[in-house]
């Protein structure tokens, strides 16, 4: 084989193998045999990997390179798996930068961004298409045979018929008469590719309103006059009920009718089938695709395939959908719907935000982003305050709706006057009025289970149930069909065990404490008698089993079948149902107790978010949202009730310029895991050490055990690393990196710009 071909083709590539390397080794050269000649920049290729010659998958990242080793020491490209459409060159160039920002080797991200299902051809088949031969047609055919015949003479245009279009056309029942005029040469057959999906539910909410408020006219304007105008960023601060989605819809229009494509993500994959909905209504003309791990896998591959041939204009999504196939010329507005949202973020490598990469792929495609949000992240504020990103205000609801009063309840007074450890009798004397005049709650409690905490009874005695792999309390899951009456459970590393009967140390009683929505759920059906069983249903993850299930429960509740709506914060955003009329947070300052210095952001977001499911809808009295806290004088609190944001804002940007925290500098946290403690340690030690010796202006915090100190049996030690800017951080770490101080792999985690410190 020549590798040094003058005119021809590139005879070597370099491949980003799907294998946890080190970042250095990632991408390697292989060489084309003659007969792979040529290999597509984004193609799936096997290659052999290492001593052994292990087949091992990859993508074609680079083509012509120089190759760095003689080339009778290359070793060649295997095959190129044909069931995988080739990345466009900017999705490659996207995980280029994924990579090197991230720290995760290129070969896993490109692993990350293309479903397993497409990798695997899942729902892949051949159809048979039929058309007529140039024989001429005897005179005498049985009447089946004759029929199909007939159709396909009517039929307009080269193209072949489906097999079923044809035989439903010509009404016959059986593949046989076709087979017939196929021997007898009358008919000729070409198999066609398709990707066997389901149908994905949509098509609601069709009509455009009949007017728009100021604010969204204003938005809609500003917005639309830089659609041909480059990369922007608009950020979106509207509170909830403002109207966000309408904007979003009539810019989307606006893109589709220049013949571009627009691209929106949402932060829950419970939020894709009221949007998609719309999506779908809005524009029965334009197929709009759904991309998220919720989906059949054949569902994935269609949808997917629809997008990277260029049939779908309009792209709807969770996180992944960032990377979504679609070419960069083609992309004509992005949208990033609840920017704030930590779900963004993803927990497992490569670590990447949604958001932020959201704004990357816009800024190559030249096109707009919005970033919308009733309570927007920290980070995309101080931009947006600044002036280096356009801000818009929608500050009120349409005429008619107005926002929801707040009540903050002191639960710690109540509890001591009612005698109950349960809710507060402010709560459940609202939940008691709006559910007897017919109207609907939703109730928030995010902590899942019966209870948190199980203890000896005696005092003296001091037995806690924990975990015995975590720095953790078991969790109590409620089973009657259990001899104890339930379980217990980690929520960390998964763990379950049965439920002991007596205290293991002193042989006492245990007593059970902290409320959780399956115990929630007890209390209401208690409380709430003259409701039906199917009235009153919890929304979970232990309680909901799939997408379907959920998609079942928001739509019975959305026709009201549902009066009370409990659950964890997947039911606290993005969701709209007019018929809500009260909103109970039961413990709206739990994540204010965690020792992250984003508690105060998340317990203001959720609260604000939860409450503005109230009230939309101009009928009946002002909607009601009841707040039990037991701090209830927190600045985050208090200002989520007053739905002041700007207050809070200001208040929150002030703490973190003091302490010298995120958004004012960057941040990379470092979690090194093992079993053994002192070897935990060590590797943060050795870390630290070579992060000091770059000399880059950068601050370490720690090592220091996490607050989480163990989970799954190994020990965690952090060690934050803070720059000015992300250049800063990003060469301190290469240069850690490349000292061998810094490994990262399975026992050393390396989270960019993290938005937990767990």
């Amino acid at each position: 084989m020549d590798l040094f071909e003058p005119d021809g083709p590139p005879s070597w590539v370099e491949v980003a193998v799907e294998r946890g390397l080190s970042l250095d080794a990632d991408v390697l050269t292989y060489a084309v045999p003659s007969e792979l000649h040529p290999i597509a920049l984004g193609s799936r290729v096997r290659v052999p990997l290492g001593r052994g010659a292990t087949p091992t998958a990859g993508w074609v990242v680079a083509q012509g390179t120089a190759p760095k080793l003689a080339p009778e020491r290359i070793k060649r490209v295997i095959d190129v798996d044909d069931r995988v459409t080739p990345l466009p060159e900017s999705l490659i160039e996207v995980s280029r930068w994924v990579s090197d920002y991230y720290q995760c080797p290129m070969g896993m991200t490109l692993a990350s961004v293309v479903p397993a299902a497409v990798k695997r051809g899942t729902g892949r088949t051949l159809n048979r298409h039929w058309s007529r031969s140039s024989t001429p047609e005897p005179d005498r055919l049985p009447p089946a045979q004759r029929r199909i015949l007939e159709v396909l003479h009517k039929h307009p245009g080269p193209d072949p018929l489906p097999e079923s279009a044809l035989l439903e056309a010509a009404g016959v029942k059986t593949r046989g008469p076709l087979q017939a005029l196929e021997r007898a040469g009358l008919l000729e057959v070409t198999l066609v590719e398709a990707i066997r999906g389901t149908d994905i539910p949509g098509g609601l909410d069709p009509r455009r309103p009949d007017c728009l408020t100021g604010e969204q006219q204003r938005v809609i304007q500003s917005v639309g006059e830089t659609l041909s105008g480059g990369a922007s960023v608009h950020v979106l601060h509207g509170v909830t009920g403002s109207g966000k989605t309408e904007v979003y819809l009539q810019l989307i229009e606006q893109v589709l009718a220049a013949g571009k494509t627009a691209l929106m993500l949402v932060p829950e994959i419970a939020l894709t089938p009221q949007t998609g909905a719309r999506l779908s209504g809005r524009f029965p003309d334009h197929r709009v695709a759904i991309l998220h791990s919720g989906l059949h896998a054949s569902q994935r591959h269609a949808e997917w395939q629809a997008v990277r041939s260029g049939e779908a204009r309009v792209i709807l999504g969770a996180r992944s959908a960032v990377f979504a196939p679609v070419c960069e010329r083609e992309l004509g507005l992005v949208v990033v719907d609840e920017e704030h949202e930590g779900s963004y973020k993803q927990e497992q490598a490569p670590r990447y935000h949604g958001r932020d990469l959201a704004i990357l792929r816009a800024h190559r495609a030249a096109c707009p982003i919005i970033l919308g949000s009733a309570t927007p992240s920290m980070e995309t504020w101080s931009k947006a305050v600044s002036g280096r990103w356009h801000l818009h205000r929608m500050r009120s609801r349409p005429p008619g709706m107005a926002l929801p009063r707040v009540e903050v309840v002191d639960l710690a007074q109540e509890q001591k006057s009612s005698h109950d450890r349960s809710l507060g009798t402010t709560l459940m004397q609202g939940l008691h009025e709006v559910t007897q005049a017919g109207d609907q709650a939703i109730v928030l409690l995010n902590r899942r289970g019966w209870a948190s905490w199980i203890g000896c009874s005696s005092q003296t005695c001091g037995y806690t149930l924990r975990c015995e792999a975590c720095e953790a309390s078991m969790v109590m899951h409620r089973d009657r069909r259990l001899p104890q009456g339930g379980h217990v459970k980690c929520h960390h590393c998964l763990r379950a065990n049965r439920l002991p009967s007596t205290c293991p140390d002193c042989g006492k009683g245990l007593i059970k404490l902290g409320l959780g929505t399956q115990r929630l759920e007890e209390v209401l059906r208690e409380e709430l008698p003259h409701l039906n069983a199917d009235q009153i249903v919890r929304v979970d993850s232990d309680q909901i089993s799939g997408l379907q299930d959920l998609h079942e429960i928001l739509g019975a509740f959305g026709r009201r079948e549902i009066r009370v709506l409990l659950g964890t914060q997947m039911i606290a955003k993005g969701l709209d149902f007019p018929g809500v009329r009260l909103v109970g947070v039961v413990s709206a300052d739990t994540a204010l107790q965690l020792p992250d210095f984003r508690a105060s952001e998340r317990t203001f977001q959720l609260v604000s978010q939860v409450a503005g499911r109230a009230g939309r809808t101009t009928d009946g009295p002002q909607a009601r949202v009841i707040v039990q806290s037991m701090h209830p004088d927190n600045p985050a609190v208090l200002y989520a009730a007053a739905h002041e944001w700007d207050r809070f804002a200001e208040h929150e940007l002030a703490m973190r310029a003091g302490a010298g925290l995120p958004p004012l500098k960057r941040m990379a946290r470092i979690v090194f895991r093992d079993r053994d403690l002192d070897a935990a340690m060590a590797m943060a030690n050795a870390a630290a050490q070579a992060l000091s010796n770059t000399n880059e202006q950068i601050e370490l915090l720690g090592p220091a055990p996490c607050p989480m100190a163990r989970i799954d049996d190994r020990h965690r030690i952090g060690l934050e690393v803070l720059g000015e800017t992300p250049g800063t951080l990003g060469r301190a770490l290469a240069k850690a990196r490349a000292a061998g101080g810094l490994k990262p792999g399975e026992k050393v985690v390396i989270d960019v710009d993290p938005t937990t410190l767990l």
